[in-house]
């Protein structure tokens, strides 16, 4: 059925509120109450969370994600778009928004959770200082108390729970389970026969989904120069990793276990290295912060150059500057170099195939039978 495309509009509206809804529900209902148990700590003097309380975040992690992937991808199809790399594109930026969306809710929630019962038991910065006694946001932010809960917020967050696990999943969730499943109903259901048995144990397809997962695993690296240093090398290495496994995953599964693929396209290619903008414009932000913090020449908290609204806007503007940027490079440098001027074609369809008489028609078996029906073989010529 034919979509309008006011109708596609009012479709793309619903799939919108549908992953606000998703992602507000998830924060309040689940992710409220064990981040009042993780405030329950005060990161200081070795009380740290153990390890069950790591495994539950990677559940929640984990579940949020599958969550708003199920949701995106019933929104992008839901759009009905006219072809599948539209619904790709969709997916991908539905997908993407939705994690960068959870993401904020998580740590500003978290942080704000961990800060006043930081406060709550007295504890205190690198210079003495009562955490409660700053006044500042910018020295609060900068504080080693508050910087260490988020760092270790946000390191436990990419790994294993967004780098690792889901693509260690994937394989059973993806690959052996359905087969495993369409085997058992096959083998149950006498009446599933042939053509019916075939499509209960045919493979998926491949997509391009992969984008929406990369991108934002670079998001996520690129939020931790914002923390402190140390958590950068192993974020990183966790990403090396992770990457290398998923790039041998994914070449085992395009080889072997897909069924078609559908790239009419580079579309979805190229939203992808618009949404890389996303990654680089933090870490421009994150420059300028850093810089603005070594611009003191002392270790007083907030004693920058730039402080309060001023350093917000400027870490805000390299943001947004550098987004734009990007996108123009983009658009008036890449953009151009990889256009090609085809032109058209003037030979006539005799010309050409007196030319080059051998096709896939010409050549074929079955074609050329029904052409000997008409005494004109070209298998025979």
């Amino acid at each position: 059925m034919a979509v309008t495309p006011s109708e596609r509009s009012s479709k793309i509206g619903m799939a919108v509120l549908a992953l606000v809804a998703s992602c507000a529900v998830w924060t309040f209902v689940l992710y409220i109450p064990y981040a009042f148990y993780m405030a329950s700590f005060s990161y200081a003097n070795g009380d740290e969370p153990g390890e069950f309380s790591e495994g539950l975040f990677i559940c929640l992690v984990v579940g949020s994600q599958l969550g708003l992937f199920v949701v995106s991808s019933m929104g992008a199809k839901h759009a009905a778009f006219q072809s599948e790399d539209e619904t790709q594109k969709a997916y991908t930026m539905f997908y993407n928004a939705a994690l960068i969306l959870n993401l904020i809710m998580d740590i500003a929630l978290q942080t704000y959770l961990s800060y006043l019962q930081m406060v709550g038991v007295g504890a205190h910065t690198s210079d003495g200082r009562l955490l409660g006694s700053l006044d500042s946001l910018q020295e609060i932010f900068e504080s080693y108390p508050v910087q260490k809960s988020v760092g270790n917020l946000l390191f436990v967050y990419c790994w294993p729970c967004t780098f690792f696990v889901p693509f260690l999943a994937e394989p059973f969730a993806v690959q052996w389970l359905p087969r495993h499943i369409g085997q058992y109903i096959v083998g149950a259901k006498k009446k599933i026969q042939g053509e019916n048995a075939e499509k209960a144990l045919e493979l998926g397809e491949m997509e391009q989904g992969r984008y929406a997962d990369c991108i934002f695993n670079v998001i996520l690296l690129a939020c931790i120069p914002f923390i402190a240093p140390a958590y950068l090398a192993m974020t990183l290495a966790a990403l090396i990793f992770s990457h290398a496994y998923l790039y041998i995953y994914d070449q085992v599964k395009v080889l072997r276990y897909v069924r078609k693929f559908n790239f009419s396209d580079p579309e979805a290619h190229w939203l992808g290295m618009q949404l890389f903008a996303i990654p680089c414009s933090i870490l421009a932000s994150a420059l300028v912060f850093k810089a603005n913090q070594m611009s003191s020449g002392s270790d007083v908290l907030g004693s920058g150059y730039l402080q309060g609204t001023s350093l917000l806007v400027a870490v805000v503007g390299a943001a947004v500057l550098h987004f734009l940027v990007h996108l123009a490079v983009l658009e008036l440098v890449v953009k151009p170099m990889g256009e090609e001027n085809d032109l058209k074609s003037s030979t006539l369809y005799a010309e050409a195939a007196r030319e080059c008489p051998a096709t896939y028609f010409s050549t074929n078996p079955v074609y050329c039978r029904w052409s000997a029906l008409n005494l004109c073989s070209p298998c025979r010529e």
